[in-house]
């Protein structure tokens, strides 16, 4: 019996001689249009679409409806208001809490009664970014929410 020997050879042609009509130029442009094509679909696809879907119950809802309870849980009598309307601007930090930043109103009792009220308050409100700024507007009528 005799043995078969077999042999193979394997030589490096180069990076290009697989497929001899594209050189460096046509690489580099068949390259730009590839990226370009698939920039072009990401950025197809990343594109909000305008339109927007009714939603009779959002989370901001949520939010105003939140704060005006504690308001009107925590109504106390405050002297020489009539009718004053009170702008409150806030933050949610980390904690869900209330961080109040400014409050405008004519009369200084009433902002100083919304702020105890509402600061350092636990909300329920699930934020899509956190410590972004909302202002709410609240009605104080004869001393009282």
């Amino acid at each position: 019996m005799t043995k078969a020997t077999i042999s193979v050879e394997l030589t490096y042609l180069g990076h290009n001689s697989l497929i001899p009509f594209l050189n460096s130029t046509t690489m580099k442009n068949l390259m730009r249009i590839v990226m370009l094509a698939i920039f072009m679909i990401s950025l197809a696809f990343s594109t909000p679409v305008n339109a927007s879907p009714v939603r009779s119950n959002t989370s901001l809802d949520v939010l105003r409806k939140e704060v005006t309870k504690w308001v009107q849980n925590n109504a106390i009598p405050i002297p020489d208001v009539v009718d004053q309307v009170v702008t409150v601007g806030f933050m949610i930090n980390a904690k869900k809490e209330l961080i109040i930043l400014d409050i405008t109103g004519d009369s200084a009792p009433a902002c100083a009664y919304v702020k105890q009220v509402l600061n350092y308050n636990k909300v329920k409100y699930n934020q899509a970014r956190q410590l972004t700024r909302y202002s709410i507007k609240i009605r104080l009528v004869n001393g009282k929410y």
